[in-house]
């Protein structure tokens, strides 16, 4: 950080460099009004250079409430072994380890321990769009395929691609993934009817993209695919988003790029049956891990925590 050089600090340069030329102390501090002592301390801390007389900070080098070794070694100890479920995650080991501190002491701390690697973010322009947040299970739930890395692919799949439908509740954030092999309307629509069953509550609005996978191109045919109708089955209503608007759809994108941090870019499958199996252990997990928008709690407890106060 570069020094900005003050009038102040050029006047004890003047006063040190007087004391210095007569070797008096007593003298230059009745020349320039000022007592021997500081006259003392200015001197000791010239070295030629007018930076050296700058006013040196006095921020205190401890204080009676800064964070204890003890806690420090919490902090790097749960960092270590959650860091890749995120901060939320950490904090709520913490505190079931009798961490007292706020989330954000927890943040500043692993920052000056530079336990976290900062990552480049690209900037993207800012979207206008507001939705009211959902009050209670099932109000909206939004549903997205996505393409499974061919990089975390280590076995011969023939050229075939697999691919993960996900369902996220807005409420709870609670979600059901498949596995599947078929991008296409069936697929999606024998995924509806596990999808009530495994959330483990009434869906009233499903919201999706305009891919082939769920709907057909209006500019094409107004008939309605094998998933639309399902849907109408099992008296779903159906929102489709804007085109080319995936913010639109954002809980289901960011569930997606969580995925490809925590899951398809640690591991490479060696066998179907191994990626079939690792992908329903993660699924299982994801419900389990408290997120900061949840105030630090899990999927699985927003929903226990909703029917258990509407039940009394």
């Amino acid at each position: 950080m570069k020094t900005i050089i003050t009038e102040e600090m050029r006047f004890r340069q003047r006063v040190v460099e007087y004391a210095i030329k007569y070797d008096n102390n007593a003298k230059a501090a009745r020349r320039y009004h000022n007592s021997r002592q500081q006259v003392q301390r200015w001197r000791k801390r010239y070295d030629g250079d007018v930076r050296s007389l700058a006013n040196r900070s006095r921020r205190p080098q401890s204080h009676p409430n800064q964070h204890t070794q003890e806690e420090l070694n919490l902090i790097r100890h749960k960092y270590r072994y959650h860091q890749h479920e995120g901060y939320a995650q950490v904090y709520r080991k913490l505190r079931d380890a009798g961490y007292k501190r706020t989330y954000d002491s927890m943040c500043r701390q692993i920052r000056k321990m530079e336990l976290n690697v900062a990552k480049e973010r690209a900037s993207y322009s800012k979207s206008n769009y507001h939705k009211n947040p959902a009050t209670y299970p099932g109000e909206r739930v939004q549903i997205d395929v996505k393409y499974v890395p061919n990089e975390c692919i280590g076995f011969a799949s023939h050229h075939s691609r697999y691919y993960q439908i996900t369902a996220i509740d807005e409420y709870s954030r609670k979600r059901y993934l498949e596995l599947v092999n078929e991008l296409s309307t069936y697929s999606t629509s024998n995924f509806l009817k596990r999808l009530e069953d495994k959330l483990g509550f009434k869906v009233e609005l499903v919201q999706t993209d305009n891919g082939i996978e769920f709907v057909n191109d209006q500019d094409i045919t107004n008939k309605k695919t094998r998933f639309e109708k399902y849907l109408e089955k099992l008296d779903i209503n159906h929102k489709r988003i804007r085109p080319y608007s995936p913010w639109q759809n954002g809980i289901v994108e960011r569930s997606h790029r969580i995925d490809n941090e925590l899951f398809y870019s640690r591991r490479r499958f060696s066998s179907y049956k191994q990626m079939e199996k690792a992908f329903i252990r993660y699924s299982r997990r994801y419900n389990n891990i408290a997120r900061k928008i949840l105030n630090f709690r899990t999927p699985n407890e927003i929903v226990e925590e909703y029917f258990s106060k509407n039940a009394t």
